[in-house]
Protein backbone atom coordinates (compact mmCIF):
# COMPACT_ATOMS: atom_id res chain seq x y z
CA UNK A 1 0.00 0.00 0.00
CA UNK A 2 2.52 2.66 -1.05
CA UNK A 3 -0.13 5.42 -1.39
CA UNK A 4 -1.54 4.83 2.07
CA UNK A 5 0.63 6.15 4.90
CA UNK A 6 -0.22 4.64 8.25
CA UNK A 7 1.23 5.71 11.58
CA UNK A 8 0.51 4.76 15.15
CA UNK A 9 -1.26 7.75 16.70
CA UNK A 10 -2.68 6.82 20.10
CA UNK A 11 -2.94 4.31 22.91
CA UNK A 12 -6.16 4.15 24.94
CA UNK A 13 -6.32 3.04 28.54
CA UNK A 14 -9.68 2.52 30.24
CA UNK A 15 -10.06 3.73 33.80
CA UNK A 16 -12.80 3.95 36.39
CA UNK A 17 -10.81 6.66 38.24
CA UNK A 18 -10.10 9.54 35.83
CA UNK A 19 -8.83 11.89 38.54
CA UNK A 20 -6.39 9.31 39.88
CA UNK A 21 -5.23 8.32 36.40
CA UNK A 22 -4.65 11.95 35.37
CA UNK A 23 -2.73 12.62 38.57
CA UNK A 24 -0.51 9.59 37.98
CA UNK A 25 0.32 10.24 34.31
CA UNK A 26 0.96 13.94 34.97
CA UNK A 27 3.07 13.39 38.09
CA UNK A 28 5.01 10.33 36.95
CA UNK A 29 5.82 11.31 33.36
CA UNK A 30 4.79 14.95 32.82
CA UNK A 31 1.85 14.36 30.47
CA UNK A 32 -0.39 17.32 29.67
CA UNK A 33 -4.06 17.29 28.68
CA UNK A 34 -4.44 18.54 25.12
CA UNK A 35 -8.05 17.60 24.49
CA UNK A 36 -11.21 16.29 26.10
CA UNK A 37 -14.33 14.48 24.90
CA UNK A 38 -17.31 14.41 27.23
CA UNK A 39 -19.86 12.19 25.52
CA UNK A 40 -23.01 10.50 26.83
CA UNK A 41 -21.29 7.09 27.14
CA UNK A 42 -17.68 8.05 27.95
CA UNK A 43 -15.34 10.78 29.21
CA UNK A 44 -11.94 10.90 27.49
CA UNK A 45 -8.80 12.91 28.17
CA UNK A 46 -6.19 13.12 25.40
CA UNK A 47 -2.68 13.45 26.78
CA UNK A 48 0.68 14.18 25.23
CA UNK A 49 4.18 14.83 26.46
CA UNK A 50 5.38 18.45 26.35
CA UNK A 51 6.66 19.31 22.87
CA UNK A 52 5.06 16.24 21.27
CA UNK A 53 1.60 17.61 20.41
CA UNK A 54 1.65 15.97 16.98
CA UNK A 55 3.17 12.72 18.25
CA UNK A 56 1.70 9.65 19.90
CA UNK A 57 -1.19 10.37 22.28
CA UNK A 58 -2.16 8.59 25.47
CA UNK A 59 -5.93 8.62 25.82
CA UNK A 60 -7.59 7.91 29.16
CA UNK A 61 -11.20 6.76 28.83
CA UNK A 62 -13.76 6.53 31.64
CA UNK A 63 -17.09 4.86 30.82
CA UNK A 64 -20.40 6.44 31.78
CA UNK A 65 -21.78 5.38 34.09
CA UNK A 66 -18.54 4.62 35.92
CA UNK A 67 -18.14 0.87 36.31
CA UNK A 68 -15.50 -1.36 37.77
CA UNK A 69 -12.98 -2.39 35.12
CA UNK A 70 -10.77 -5.44 35.03
CA UNK A 71 -7.41 -4.72 33.49
CA UNK A 72 -6.69 -7.70 31.28
CA UNK A 73 -3.52 -9.45 30.25
CA UNK A 74 -4.25 -9.45 26.52
CA UNK A 75 -1.90 -6.54 25.90
CA UNK A 76 1.62 -5.63 26.83
CA UNK A 77 2.90 -2.62 28.73
CA UNK A 78 2.86 1.01 27.68
CA UNK A 79 6.53 1.60 26.84
CA UNK A 80 8.67 4.68 27.41
CA UNK A 81 12.22 5.30 26.26
CA UNK A 82 14.09 7.53 28.68
CA UNK A 83 17.56 8.99 29.11
CA UNK A 84 17.67 8.37 32.88
CA UNK A 85 15.79 5.24 33.94
CA UNK A 86 16.56 5.72 37.64
CA UNK A 87 15.07 9.23 37.79
CA UNK A 88 12.08 8.22 35.65
CA UNK A 89 11.37 5.21 37.85
CA UNK A 90 11.70 7.27 41.04
CA UNK A 91 9.19 9.77 39.65
CA UNK A 92 6.71 6.99 38.81
CA UNK A 93 7.10 5.37 42.24
CA UNK A 94 6.58 8.74 43.95
CA UNK A 95 3.37 9.12 41.92
CA UNK A 96 2.06 5.79 43.25
CA UNK A 97 3.42 3.17 40.83
CA UNK A 98 4.30 -0.33 42.03
CA UNK A 99 7.57 -1.85 40.82
CA UNK A 100 7.23 -5.37 39.41
CA UNK A 101 10.67 -5.85 37.82
CA UNK A 102 13.67 -3.87 39.02
CA UNK A 103 16.03 -2.16 36.61
CA UNK A 104 17.70 -4.99 34.70
CA UNK A 105 20.33 -4.92 31.96
CA UNK A 106 18.84 -7.06 29.19
CA UNK A 107 21.61 -6.43 26.65
CA UNK A 108 24.86 -4.45 26.78
CA UNK A 109 23.81 -0.84 27.47
CA UNK A 110 20.05 -1.60 27.51
CA UNK A 111 18.28 -1.37 30.88
CA UNK A 112 14.58 -2.00 31.47
CA UNK A 113 12.15 -2.15 34.37
CA UNK A 114 8.42 -2.83 34.76
CA UNK A 115 5.82 -1.22 36.99
CA UNK A 116 2.07 -0.93 37.42
CA UNK A 117 0.19 2.36 37.63
CA UNK A 118 -2.17 2.83 40.58
CA UNK A 119 -4.97 1.92 38.14
CA UNK A 120 -3.31 -1.40 37.22
CA UNK A 121 -1.82 -0.61 33.79
CA UNK A 122 1.63 -2.03 33.12
CA UNK A 123 4.44 0.34 32.11
CA UNK A 124 7.89 -0.56 30.77
CA UNK A 125 10.80 1.88 30.99
CA UNK A 126 13.75 1.42 28.65
CA UNK A 127 17.11 3.19 28.67
CA UNK A 128 19.42 2.34 25.78
CA UNK A 129 22.97 3.59 25.84
CA UNK A 130 24.63 5.78 28.43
Amino acid sequence: MPDNQIRLSFIKLNTSDMDGALTFWRSAFGFEVRGTYDEPTFFEQILSLPGEDSGLSLMLVQPKPITALTVGTAHGPVGFSCDDIVTTLESALAAGARLTMPITEVAPGVRVCLLFTPQGHEVELVQAGG
